[in-house]
């Protein structure tokens, strides 16, 4: 961590779990450039690492048999079935295979956070025939499809955010994990800046005044991303890691988290938006054995399940070793222009420290 800094890192979380025991729980640097140091309980805005929750919380529903990966997603949700959607699984849906990688060309940035606005323009899209975007990654527009096929197979009609909070993160005791953020929290945040993407498909740089760092921003709901300490985004991981189960609560099945390291039908890359390290497994997260060069730039073995976000923050399970790890940090960086991630030293010193 101390190198990281010293190359332009900010702050910085991370935590471990190992077993199922919370076994690493450091810090390092500041909530922004000359501000108060990082804390256990500074909340970081990890973009699309937070993916995590939302496909957790389609898992759950099908681990109680209210919903099938193999039903039309118009079996549950009838809107969807039109402008050529109506074969699309809920299976097509988790791993990006609806050909509905853009959000509606007219959305804004009030307009998304509008949860009904969003799912409706989705709902009555037609999918793109290019194969190339058909079977990409859907960055910002998944987590609305996969957030309203949950809602709609919830018996109480609870709102995505109030489903999550409290079928997915309570069970668990998780209690530092959000897509959006309380009032409350609003103390604890990182400030963020730095470039996202750039050039291909675009440019994205965040500045400490941009939009992501305002209230304004904190109260929308994101199913596409999230914001969470390093610890309960480990604790989430560590579910995984420990095949289901945590702290003798099961969530998950061990066969069905076994079918998540399972590549995706079609091809497994999630293409360039996220880059060459980046495969979707059968359950939406990341797989860590698919990239031939993954012992490389993350050290990940072969039973790995993992989820980066834009920016660079991430979280893994290792099944074989028990060990699930949350990276957190408010220096953004586009990875896929980068030879290898700069949190591999991270992830190899928490596997030293912790397995040997």
């Amino acid at each position: 961590m101390a190198e990281l800094l010293e190359r332009g890192a900010v702050g910085l979380q991370v935590a471990a779990y190992h077993q199922g025991r919370l076994v690493l729980d450091v810090q390092a640097g500041d909530v922004q450039a000359g501000g108060r140091p990082v804390g256990p309980g500074t909340i970081f805005w990890v973009a699309s690492a937070g993916k995590v929750s939302t496909a957790t919380a389609l898992h759950l529903q099908v681990e109680r048999g209210l919903l099938s990966y193999d039903q039309t997603v118009a079996s549950i949700w009838p809107e969807f079935g039109v402008g050529g959607k109506a074969s699309f699984t809920v299976r097509d849906a988790l791993t990006h295979r609806v050909g509905l990688p853009d959000l509606p060309a007219d959305a804004t940035r009030q307009r998304l956070g509008d949860w009904e606005w969003v799912v409706n323009r989705l709902a009555g899209a037609t999918p793109t025939a290019d194969p190339d975007h058909h079977n990409t990654y859907h960055a910002m527009t998944w987590g609305f499809i996969v957030g309203e096929i949950v809602r709609r197979s919830d018996a109480a009609n609870r709102t995505f955010e109030d489903f999550v909070r409290e079928e997915v993160h309570a069970p668990l005791g998780i209690t530092d994990v959000w897509h959006r953020l309380p009032a409350a929290t609003h103390g604890r945040v990182a400030v963020v800046r730095g470039d996202l993407l750039k050039d291909d498909p675009f440019t994205w740089t965040v500045t400490e005044d941009d939009a992501i760092n305002t209230p304004e921003y904190w109260d929308r709901v994101d199913p596409n991303g999230g914001w969470m300490t390093a610890r309960s985004g480990a604790r989430l991981w560590a579910m995984y890691a420990q095949g289901g189960e945590l702290d003798g609560v099961r969530l998950l099945s061990a066969e069905r988290v076994r079918e998540c390291l399972e590549p995706r039908a079609g091809d497994p890359a999630a293409g360039g938006l996220v880059g060459p390290w980046a495969f979707i497994g059968q359950g939406a997260l990341m797989l860590g054995g698919a990239a031939p060069a993954h012992a490389d730039v993350l050290g990940f073995g072969e039973r790995v399940l993992w989820h980066p976000g834009v920016g660079g923050a991430l979280g893994f399970a290792d099944l074989d070793a028990q060990l699930a790890v949350m990276i957190c940090h408010n220096e953004l960086f586009d990875i896929r222009r980068l030879p290898a991630h700069p949190f591999a030293g991270i992830v190899r010193a928490v596997q030293a420290e912790v397995l040997h």
